[in-house]
């Protein structure tokens, strides 16, 4: 492996990303040391992953285009043309793009610290009614049949929070 800096590095795989290019507001980024992470490990190269996915689901210049399938789940394969997160808040960062149009959920993820699939569940119920937040297609593949009967429970009222919503527009 080469001896490049955090700034090399970060500036040879975004030249492969589509959109414009970093502004001055974000060149200060490109110096930050990244945190307990190394270059090459599995979970450095998982973090790009995810950055490439935000870089380029932020900007794009219809983000609705994009139709990200966001697959939440720390053990299970990811499926074809779904887009893996591993944590709530990493389901969420691309839930804030307008981006998504169909998300998966499993509860269990093995670190309840880092929060559960349910979480996601809260903070969409949340932003639909705060902020008139467009829910994606929202499915739950969790093995945890209470769990993810609460889950299930949750997306229908985010549904009929819609429709009223709806219905009064």
């Amino acid at each position: 492996m080469t001896n490049k800096t955090r700034k090399q590095l970060i500036d040879d795989y975004l030249k492969e990303l589509p959109g414009p290019a970093l502004g001055k507001e974000d060149s200060f980024w490109a110096n930050v040391t990244p945190v307990g992470r190394e270059f090459g490990s599995k979970d450095y190269e998982r973090l790009l992953d995810h950055d490439h996915l935000v870089r380029t689901a932020m900007t794009s210049v219809d983000p609705a285009c994009l139709a990200l399938r966001v697959f939440l789940d720390d053990e299970r394969a990811t499926p074809e043309g779904w887009v893996r997160v591993y944590w709530p808040n990493e389901a969420i960062d691309l839930l804030e793009t307008n981006a998504v149009a169909e998300i998966s959920l499993e509860h269990d993820l093995g670190n309840d610290q880092r929060g559960t699939g349910y979480d996601v569940v809260l903070w969409i119920e949340e932003a639909v009614a705060l902020h008139g937040f467009k829910p994606p297609k929202m499915t739950v593949h969790s093995a945890n049949s209470s769990a993810r009967q609460k889950m299930e429970a949750g997306i229908r009222a985010i549904e009929q929070s819609v429709l009223v919503r709806k219905e009064m527009t």
